[in-house]
């Protein structure tokens, strides 16, 4: 009788741990999925987020810790899917699958009215508005496409703008007259190139000066360039 009170209560002892280790590994797990997505979705405002693990629990799975927790790419662009997490200890490696479901919403740049290519991205054209975190084949514009970038084909209205459909707008185009300037010691000259490439600001693109001087140059501003050589 006492050796079945003991075996009881050891046999309770071991159950108990094995739960708080899951709690304390589901912890440390949600944590680490929660951050994977905030760091692609800096707006996303989590709610809540499920896990299960997939198939039973190995046998002393106590004596493992969390090694590595793979989550692709493709299901961070989803709010459900499935993972899995590595488990090692100094001699075993076991890895357990899971899946997941995301309560979340978003923050997101809409169209206000139909945009038309090569239209600028700003706050006259586009609106914030939160929705919920469902499915993203690409990710939404933040307010750092304001400005610099324009649409890439016509976008039509209340439309949930993403990276695909923009396009970053050129500081110098090709044919476009600028200023350049050649360096020699403390001597500066000053005079008009033809942009031969397009580029953006610290690009270094092929100029020319009449009708036969070629040079590189790098872009310094949206009119003008240095000669480096």
């Amino acid at each position: 009788m006492i050796f079945l009170r003991r075996y009881l209560l050891s046999l309770f002892l071991l159950s108990a741990t094995l739960l708080a280790n899951g709690s304390q590994d589901d912890a440390i797990i949600k944590t680490a999925i929660e951050n994977k997505y905030l760091e692609i979705y800096p707006s996303l405002r989590i709610q809540n987020l499920q896990i299960t693990a997939l198939g039973k629990m190995p046998k002393q799975f106590t004596h493992y810790q969390i090694e590595k927790i793979y989550l692709s790419k493709a299901s961070l662009k989803r709010n459900r899917g499935t993972f899995s997490v590595l488990f090692s200890n100094p001699k075993k490696k076991k890895k357990r699958f899971y899946k997941f479901t995301l309560d979340a919403m978003i923050g997101v740049y809409l169209s206000t009215y139909k945009l038309k290519r090569d239209q600028p991205i700003s706050t006259s054209y586009v609106h914030y508005q939160e929705k919920v975190f469902k499915n993203f084949p690409s990710m939404p514009i933040d307010q750092s496409y304001f400005d610099d970038y324009a649409t890439k084909r016509t976008i039509q209205k209340d439309r949930v703008i993403t990276v695909n459909d923009v396009k970053r707008i050129l500081d110098i185009k090709r044919g476009k007259l600028i200023d350049a300037t050649l360096h020699d010691g403390n001597v500066a000259l000053t005079f008009k190139v033809k942009a031969l490439q397009e580029g953006n600001i610290g690009e270094i693109i092929r100029v020319k000066r009449g009708y036969y001087k070629k040079f590189n140059a790098q872009i310094t501003s949206k009119t003008s360039v240095d000669i480096i050589e």
